[in-house]
């Protein structure tokens, strides 16, 4: 058959469905680029949030040690005053 023989609305058509292929090829190659970032981006949402643990983790770290700094001074302090109460006491040798 050659293109003469063939009704002009049928040509048309051919030609639509020619164009509507050439912007499906677009669109499936700008979704996969999307679908490229969308991937790199979750990559990066996922180290956030290991740095977030990171820095969850040491900030609960130095709540242990000012708590531990606490418990310490609470203890030196007890332990002079202990030791202000023994030097008071008055010592009386027996032979």
């Amino acid at each position: 058959m050659s293109s003469s023989t063939v009704p002009p609305h049928l040509l048309q058509r051919k030609e639509e469905k020619k164009q509507e292929l050439e912007h499906l090829l677009v669109l499936r190659q700008l979704a996969s680029h999307l679908r490229t970032h969308f991937d790199e981006l979750s990559e990066k949402f996922d180290g956030l949030v290991q740095g977030n643990q990171a820095s969850s983790n040491v900030l609960k770290n130095w709540a242990d040690v000012f708590r531990t700094i606490d418990l310490t001074e609470n203890y030196a302090a007890q332990a002079e005053h202990q030791d202000q109460e023994r030097s008071s006491l008055v010592r009386i040798p027996t032979i």
